[in-house]
């Protein structure tokens, strides 16, 4: 694990520099500037520059200045919070970080529990948790979608077979994939539906995706509420569902998998213990082994 790292601060395609945030802690603690830039062993001028600079780029407010002293703003403290956040994340080496999709972070989840180690998820879209990645932010890349690993050049640790079924409004009978011509469903982006959709295409089925949405949970609230909309969820997550098919299951079939980001050894240890003697806790969580 990597401790006591500095962290740059990316907000709206703007890179801030860590020490607009050692200032800005200063200025906190201190109510001063003048105190601020003595604490940081800085000119008062430099200290003045690097607040101007974050606030022409932000066309943002960072300090309000009076005769009593000087402090930040609401968006300044808002955003001091959320640098500080992920500071103590990056720092933490006694948390291991997971970020990775529902399905895959849930899994480890539950394992991390029965390892008695304590991890950190972070569920989040792939391009997101690949930036946390890249920023030093993750130990544990977690994938629900193998193909996205494979975009990535890298070879995951495989941790469970997973596959999709249909979820419907009602209790529906579905015998023939040739049933599932002209529906209208509601995807959820980034997932292993992607698996879904092109068995779909495959069979030359006509359907319609007429909604995108970032979770399942969106998803299924969607079908719920609507007796002409239908998804598709992970068969590891059917137990809060009701009205399910495995109409197709059998191409849907997927493995979720983990990456070991800082290549620690620690990390090592529970990866393999998922993939292997964890195998009994796979089948119990809903998967299928390896």
């Amino acid at each position: 694990m990597y401790s006591n790292k500095k962290l740059n601060y990316e907000i709206d395609d703007i890179l801030l520099d860590y020490k607009l945030f050692d200032t800005l802690k200063a200025i906190n603690n201190e109510k001063s500037q003048r105190k601020a830039a003595i604490s940081l062993n800085i000119s008062h001028s430099v200290l003045n520059r690097r607040i101007l600079k974050a606030e022409k780029l932000l066309n943002q407010q960072l300090v309000i200045v009076s005769n009593r002293g000087s402090k930040l703003t609401g968006y300044a403290l808002s955003l001091l919070d959320d640098y500080e956040s992920y500071e103590h994340r990056l720092n933490d080496d006694e948390i291991i970080t997971v970020a990775g999709g529902y399905v895959s972070c849930e899994f480890l989840r539950q394992l991390a529990m029965a390892y008695n180690i304590r991890i950190r998820v972070l569920q989040s879209d792939m391009d997101t948790c690949i930036k946390l990645a890249d920023s030093g932010m993750v130990d544990i890349l977690a994938f629900d979608d193998p193909v996205k690993a494979y975009m990535l050049n890298i070879e995951p640790t495989p941790l469970a077979r997973d596959c999709l079924l249909l979820l419907s409004h009602k209790k529906e009978q579905f015998n023939d994939i040739n049933q599932l011509d002209g529906l209208r469903f509601v995807e959820v982006e980034g997932s292993s539906q992607r698996l879904a959709w092109t068995t779909l295409a495959d069979y030359d089925l006509d359907f319609d995706i007429v909604n995108v949405v970032n979770s399942f949970h969106e998803a299924i609230k969607l079908v719920e509420n609507d007796e002409n909309l239908y998804t598709f969820i992970n068969n590891s997550m059917s137990y809060r569902c009701q009205y399910t098919s495995n109409i197709i299951s059998r191409q849907t079939q997927h493995i979720i998998s983990a990456f070991n980001v800082k290549n620690d050894d620690l990390i090592d240890n529970f990866l393999n213990f998922a993939s292997h003697r964890a195998q009994n806790l796979t089948q119990k969580y809903g998967f299928k082994q390896i």
